[in-house]
């Protein structure tokens, strides 16, 4: 078939034609991609883009593993919210539209004031701050974070001010201080 196809057109036709459509299937990939990871976080936080993220998979499905590490913009509109009204504006979120499609994703209850607390968060002797990568890490695949996005996850997970929920595999963070949502997920 490609061989007809570059008889046709041409060979530089056909390479124009096949490398418009590599372009087209990466865009839709990235797009796709992108759309999934936003649905990780509540909509009534109005995120829409993705600041920076590392995430890592080891297999698929039943006896899968992941990894990752995700940090969203918070908006000036949901951070006075969160400012105002802590712990009681989250417990009162309103349900995502699409939850049904969304599986777990998207869906926190039992919203805490930082520091986190639970198994896996454990607090480093050097900087006195809970370590995100033990939690990322717990199950024993891993991921290399840059040294300044982990110190300042680490930093909002450790100090007051923030507020944290557990949700399917992951443990959202809002940070009305630095504007800013983080997702760390083990799974």
């Amino acid at each position: 078939m490609a061989v007809f196809a570059c008889k046709m057109l041409g060979p530089k036709r056909f390479l124009l034609v096949l490398a418009s459509l590599v372009l087209i299937l990466v865009a839709t990939w990235k797009h796709h991609a992108q759309a999934f990871a936003l649905k990780a976080v509540p909509d009534a936080f109005q995120v829409r883009s993705i600041i920076y993220a590392n995430e890592e998979s080891w297999g698929f499905g039943p006896g899968g593993n992941e990894a990752g590490i995700r940090f969203y913009p918070l908006s000036a509109e949901v951070t006075s919210g969160i400012q105002r009204g802590g712990v009681s504006y989250l417990d009162h979120l309103p349900p995502n539209k699409d939850q049904a499609s969304r599986s777990w994703r998207g869906s926190y209850t039992q919203w805490s004031e930082t520091p986190i607390q639970g198994d896996h968060w454990k607090i480093n002797e050097n900087t006195g701050l809970l370590n995100v990568i033990d939690y990322i890490c717990a199950l024993g695949f891993c991921i290399d974070i840059p040294p300044d996005r982990l110190r300042q996850a680490n930093e909002i997970a450790s100090r007051l001010g923030s507020f944290y929920a557990r949700g399917g595999i992951g443990t959202i963070v809002v940070s009305p201080k630095q504007k800013l949502v983080l997702y760390f997920y083990s799974g």
